[in-house]
């Protein structure tokens, strides 16, 4: 549930937009969300629950594109249910083409998303900042090595009941963390359980009314290990 904004009090977060080093034509830059103790915000796919950032980069000058890279999250189980996404703080890398390459990029961002502790809020900000020095910069870096890479862990995917629940099943092909599932389908996917021994993995489906829509489904994968992770599409069998 989203409650009303704080008003005049101090709000739980802080946001800030700034630039890093150009490389190969496109200007990096990154999105710094700071959180209050005890804290959270979302990931593009939040959970049962939650709202994913929105990124307005109208009134940008001289921007072709503006590409948002999301870090592993972390799952989060309260009250409120089952939610992915950041403690603390993240940074949210950005890969920007220039419409002139040649010219200075000035990006401007409207921004809403929402931040939780026990109660969720609605959060905005507007960002601004200039692209026109290619320096290079190590809190940019250490985040753009956690976005996950595109690679191949899993060799198969098929629905099946497991302990009287509808789940999902992968075969993996190395050890991984916790596995992400996205979908363009009324599902959600819990928490996966893992069989060393098998080297699969269940993730129970929260909504049983969608699992015959994911079949031959393609589903995106986001398998984390450790602070970077697995980006890997899949279609169930």
């Amino acid at each position: 549930m989203i409650a009303p904004a704080h008003g005049n009090a101090i709000e739980p977060y802080r946001a800030s937009l700034f630039s890093g080093a150009r490389l190969d034509g496109l200007w990096q830059a990154g999105i710094l969300v700071e959180l209050d103790p005890g804290w959270k915000t979302y990931w593009r796919m939040p959970g049962d629950a939650g709202i994913p950032p929105q990124f307005d980069w109208q009134g940008s000058a001289n921007t072709r594109t503006v590409a948002v890279s999301y870090p592993v999250p972390v799952r989060f189980q309260d009250a409120g249910g089952e939610t992915i996404g950041y403690h603390d703080k993240v940074v949210f890398p950005l890969s920007v083409t220039p419409a002139s390459p040649d010219q200075m990029v000035g990006l401007k961002l409207k921004m809403f998303f929402a931040v939780c502790e026990s109660v969720c809020i609605p959060a905005t900000a507007e960002l601004e900042v200039v692209l026109g020095v290619s320096n290079s910069n190590s809190l940019l870096a250490s985040w753009q090595q956690r976005v996950p890479t595109a690679g191949h862990a899993v060799s198969n995917a098929r629905v099946e009941m497991h302990d009287g629940q509808t789940s999902l099943v992968l075969g993996l092909q190395r050890p991984v963390d916790d596995i992400f599932v996205e979908a363009d389908a009324p599902v959600y996917f819990g928490k996966p359980r893992f069989d060393i021994t098998s080297g699969e993995a269940w993730l129970p489906l929260a909504n049983n009314k969608g699992a015959s829509a994911l079949k031959n489904t393609p589903l995106r994968l986001t398998l984390s290990t450790g602070n970077t992770g697995i980006e890997q599409t899949v279609t169930v069998n």
